[in-house]
């Protein structure tokens, strides 16, 4: 009889053991079927102007709507080694710009580039923000690097690629910029330099 009332206990717990982990499946699977929180802006967001500081504290800012150019914007940090590797990816895309239809600037989110990384990585001659008004950090969200984000002339967010840019992601870029280009030319109109 005690071995009845000690079985009967087991299958009463085991039960009710069951019964919760069916629960939590539910919940879990409820959770998942949420959209991930985003760690990169969304195409379409409507960005602010980004405004911050250069390397030499000068105050630099992009104005969205005031020029007719896209803006591509290379959010790097001088210690970050996936961002070592994506260099030459962004150096090959900054050399076939056509300044005239896109702005390259690039945003270091550690403020620690010094004049000769600046150099190193061809962005003597374009603006560099060093430090980012904080209400841009959080919409950019500049909180990942590396980050290759372009934003259409009225400040929406075209595209994001986050990490290394691949052969595919160059390929998208490079298509999305000569599109721009040929939009421009359409419009007959010759973008202010």
């Amino acid at each position: 009889m005690k071995w009845n009332v000690a079985v009967s206990f087991c299958c009463v717990v085991l039960l009710a053991a069951n019964i919760a982990l069916i629960r939590q499946n539910r919940q879990l699977k409820a959770q998942l079927s949420l959209p991930p929180p985003t760690l990169e802006a969304a195409a379409g967001t409507q960005m602010p102007d980004l405004r911050g500081f250069d390397p030499d504290g000068k105050p630099v800012e992009v104005l969205y709507g005031k020029d007719p150019r896209k803006v591509l914007v290379l959010v790097f940090s001088p210690t970050c080694a996936f961002c070592e590797q994506n260099w030459p990816k962004w150096e090959q895309v900054i050399s076939s710009l056509d300044r005239s239809v896109v702005r390259p600037v690039g945003v270091d989110v550690t403020s620690t580039s010094t004049a000769p990384f600046l150099s190193q990585h061809q962005l003597t001659g374009l603006p560099v923000f060093l430090k980012v008004d904080p209400q841009a950090v959080v919409n950019y969200r500049f909180q990942l690097t590396p980050q290759t984000i372009l934003v259409d002339r009225a400040g929406k967010v075209e595209k994001v690629w986050t990490g290394v840019l691949n052969d595919s992601a160059v390929a998208d870029l490079k298509q999305r910029l000569a599109d721009s280009k040929t939009a421009v030319n359409a419009q007959g109109r010759s973008p202010a330099l």
